[in-house]
């Protein structure tokens, strides 16, 4: 989980009421920065899809930095990359 100022706090009842009364798929969007307890309590509820994208973002970031640290010499984007994805799998 991303460590913000505010800890986000979905609304479990809310969600389950929505799930309940429309049977639908439902997606939390801006899912970073809630705690993994509240994100399987939003999965119980009733969602279906959850956004983490700053999560992963941040770990392209590190690993990126990592391979640059590694082999700092080294210019070649693609060559950069995979430890980038390997951050974020």
């Amino acid at each position: 989980m991303i460590r913000g100022e505010a800890q986000k706090r979905p609304d479990i009842g809310r969600i389950a009421q929505i799930r309940k009364a429309t049977g639908l798929f439902m997606t939390l969007h801006g899912a970073s920065g809630t705690n993994d307890d509240d994100l399987s309590r939003a999965i119980q509820a009733g969602i279906t899809e959850i956004h983490i994208n700053t999560e992963v973002r941040h770990a392209w970031r590190r690993g990126l930095e990592a391979a640059l640290v590694k082999e700092p010499d080294r210019m070649v984007p693609y060559k950069l990359s995979p430890a980038a994805v390997d951050a974020m799998k």
